[in-house]
């Protein structure tokens, strides 16, 4: 999620897929390549990453439709500042990656959801 920002969103997606941290590559602190590793990535997995807006009314009534969870990564600011990624379920924050360390958990603005589709 940028440079110095740590590995919040290797967490996130570990966490979504259930897999161990050392499993997810460094991503790329350029924001354009930083997308293109996630997809390199999640391809090994039949997925793929699409970020849409929280306002989008598809996804808000495909969310309310759901019949378990559904999760997905929510990003936006961090309350320490800088880009920040953390687990959500139907758009509600489930898991921060970041340390109760008495900065700031959650995040004080969200600016997308990040859902992993499956590929066909």
């Amino acid at each position: 999620m940028g440079q110095d920002n740590g590995n919040c969103m290797a967490a996130a997606l570990a966490s979504i897929l259930e897999i161990p941290l050392w499993e997810i590559p460094e991503f790329s602190h350029d924001d354009d390549q930083f997308l293109l590793d996630i997809q390199e990535f999640l391809a090994s997995h039949s997925l793929y990453y699409v970020q849409v807006s929280p306002d989008e009314p598809t996804v808000c009534a495909a969310f309310k439709q759901s019949l378990g969870p559904a999760f997905h990564t929510i990003e936006g600011t961090s309350p320490r500042g800088g880009q920040h990624a953390v687990v959500g379920d139907r758009g509600v924050m489930v898991w921060d990656p970041h340390p109760d360390d008495g900065t700031g958990h959650g995040l004080v603005s969200v600016q997308c959801y990040g859902l992993l589709c499956r590929r066909a």
